[in-house]
């Protein structure tokens, strides 16, 4: 379940970015229109101030009058309802603009079509994915075209299971049985498919993979500071990179967690709304910061100063972004009025 809750917290930074690009759109498109609206507004006042210069130059009173009855019914009927327009637009805009984005991305999640949408882009993100993270341990089994891709099917299936149970935990309308219900199912999907991965792999193969496994999280993070500093003094050598994954992949292993958040048996019981509590949340983060500088003391023989610095820099961006997915979590999963 440590797994399905690191996948949880993604889920949310996901839907931030996908409710950005919506928002970043819809702004867009609002600000033209009040653009084109305030263009029209001011055509149609100098219209009015061109016909009141005319009724000023009428001779005849009787026709002075009758011009500025028709003008002022005519064009100040169509300014003010251009006026009103150009307000309820621009109101439009301030309330983008200044709405909590968090309210929105929880809302849009909750939305069945939004979640059947997120699942399909799960799966055609994940190949990509698993290629970058589990490629040394193709390599490392020896595995054939054909095996490997067997094997990610596997490994696919199983990191599915907890992102769906995440998603459907969504559902407002479950009770705590049914939600202790759908976790039991998500668990015992898990265990079939490791099951599965450790009969098709092999008692030795097996053992490779779940030590591999364990240094996952740290893989990923240096492959992207690693993509970040591409070119640069500041990248890694494959041996630097190696040294450090272990040293990240031991202190881990080896950290003392407070936070319920990080347990092995983290929402078995399907309650996911109690586990994310702001304590608990800043409980996390407390010992995610902890366990950097101890990656970092360690790093300190492995690295250069410079390197050591951007590696803090992008521990620190990764904190950040974990509190942001956090954060998220907590506003999707707590019930409402709570």
């Amino acid at each position: 379940m440590k797994t399905t809750i690191l996948v949880i917290a993604m889920l949310a930074c996901v839907a931030l970015g996908i409710l950005g690009v919506e928002q970043s759109k819809k702004l867009k498109a609002q600000t033209d229109e009040l653009s084109q609206t305030r263009q029209q507004l001011a055509a149609l006042q100098a219209e009015l101030q061109e016909k009141s210069d005319a009724i000023e130059k009428a001779a005849s009173i009787e026709t002075k009058s009758k011009i500025l009855q028709k003008t002022l019914a005519e064009s100040t009927t169509v300014a003010v309802a251009e006026s009103r327009k150009s307000a309820e637009l621009k109101a439009s805009l301030d309330e983008e603009k200044t709405n909590n984005p968090l309210n929105a991305a929880m809302s849009m999640l909750k939305d069945p079509k939004m979640r059947d949408m997120m699942k399909a882009q799960q799966k055609a993100y994940l190949g990509p994915i698993l290629d970058r993270q589990y490629a040394e341990l193709y390599k490392k089994l020896n595995l054939t075209p054909e095996q490997t891709t067997a094997f990610k099917d596997l490994i696919g299936k199983k990191m599915l299971a907890g992102a769906d149970m995440g998603l459907s935990m969504l559902d407002d309308s479950l009770d705590a049985t049914q939600r202790a219900d759908l976790a039991k199912q998500v668990k015992d999907q898990t265990d079939e498919s490791e099951n599965q991965i450790k009969q098709f792999l092999g008692d030795a193969n097996y053992a490779a993979y779940k030590s591999y496994e364990s240094t996952i999280a740290d893989r990923t993070i240096l492959n992207q500071f690693s993509d970040q500093f591409a070119g640069t003094p500041n990248a890694l050598t494959p041996g630097q990179q190696e040294q450090l994954i272990q040293e990240m992949s031991d202190a881990r292993n080896n950290f003392n967690w407070t936070s319920s958040l990080n347990q092995p048996n983290a929402g078995a019981n399907g309650d996911i709304s109690a586990m994310f509590t702001q304590e608990n949340i800043d409980r996390f983060l407390a010992d995610q910061e902890r366990l950097d500088q101890q990656v970092l003391a360690k790093a300190q023989k492995i690295l250069t100063p410079a390197q050591l610095s951007a590696l803090a820099d992008h521990l620190k961006t990764q904190r950040d972004l974990q509190a942001m997915g956090m954060k998220m979590a907590k506003g999707m999963y707590t019930p409402a009025g709570k």
